[in-house]
């Protein structure tokens, strides 16, 4: 943290991940589209470029105590660029997010869909999907199974259930956060997580049973989802990080929403710059394969030791 006199007005929030095959590193933040540093919009210019130059350095005197490859800062938004240009980091722009603007109304959204997405969704629709909101334990541990499946589908390990037993007790109550299912006579078959902070909406996590992906269900529940925060005032959804291309990519630039690059900050502390953890090249893409072979209940019990060392 940075103050002035009695004041805190900025943060470097940081997570140390270790991993014998993705390396020592600092991330802000992990599992997120977004990172530090923080600070209070009052700043003039000049007491925020020093801020962050004092953070960074705090930044730089940790990772060295801790021997970290690098530290990387994910979309920082920061006022003076040169500041992290200057503090040795470079620029990594490997992912994407689309930003749809909920103001327009729930007709404009509508017709702001491409016609692939409008028909999936119009077919979600009349196929009998009911969708419902995820408010007791047993609904979390349904979402949970779905989500078990997708990561094994992916060839991704899993979290926890504690995870998702603690961001649900963290944030739901405060309707900061919100999980749907789709469910079709009564078995959970889709569901969606989102996270809301002042305006904006994000959408952080899908799961779905492959078996009914012919009824569209997560393309009914991103449109109830949409619909339910034009409802409650959000002015901005935003979907995700999401690399380009990709079949997430490909879904995502259906909802008329405007593509913004993620420009991400790293910063190399070895005497040669190595490389981040990259799922499509190959050594992953053999991993993720083997993984998609174990089965669910193996995969739930070390799933979560794994992932926390991935931490993309």
């Amino acid at each position: 943290m940075y103050g002035l006199g009695s004041d805190i007005v900025g943060a470097l929030p940081l997570i140390h991940v270790k991993s014998m095959l993705f390396g020592n590193r600092l991330i802000s933040l992990p599992f997120c589209e977004y990172g530090g540093p923080f600070l209070q919009p009052h700043l003039k210019p000049e007491e925020a470029t020093d801020a962050t130059k004092k953070l960074l350095g705090a930044a730089d005197d940790l990772a060295n105590h801790l021997n970290a490859d690098y530290i990387e800062l994910r979309h920082p938004s920061v006022t003076d660029e040169s500041a992290l240009i200057n503090g040795g980091y470079d620029e990594q722009q490997s992912y994407v997010t689309f930003q749809i603007e909920l103001t327009r109304g729930n007709k404009q959204l509508w017709n702001s869909l491409d016609k692939k997405t409008r028909n999936a969704v119009r077919k979600s629709q009349k196929s009998g999907l009911e969708a419902q909101e995820v408010n007791e334990p047993a609904q979390l541990k349904e979402y949970y199974v779905l989500y078990l499946q997708t990561q094994k589908r992916l060839g991704s390990p899993p979290h926890s259930l504690k995870l998702f037993e603690n961001l649900f007790s963290a944030f739901s109550t405060s309707k900061k956060m919100r999980m749907i299912l789709a469910k079709l006579q009564g078995q959970p078959v889709a569901g969606i997580t989102v996270f809301c902070h002042g305006n904006n909406v994000f959408w952080w996590n899908n799961v779905s049973d492959i078996k009914h992906r012919s009824l569209n269900p997560t393309n009914l529940l991103l449109w109830n989802t949409i619909e339910w925060a034009v409802e409650n005032g959000y002015k901005t959804m935003d979907l995700g990080r999401t690399r380009k291309p990709s079949t997430s990519y490909e879904f995502k630039s259906g909802w008329g929403g405007e593509e913004k690059p993620l420009t991400d900050y790293v910063r190399f502390l070895s005497s040669h710059k190595g490389e981040l953890p990259d799922p499509s090249q190959s050594r992953y893409q053999f991993l993720s394969s083997v993984w998609s072979f174990l089965p669910v209940a193996v995969a739930k019990r070390i799933g979560p030791r794994i992932i926390k060392g991935i931490a993309l």
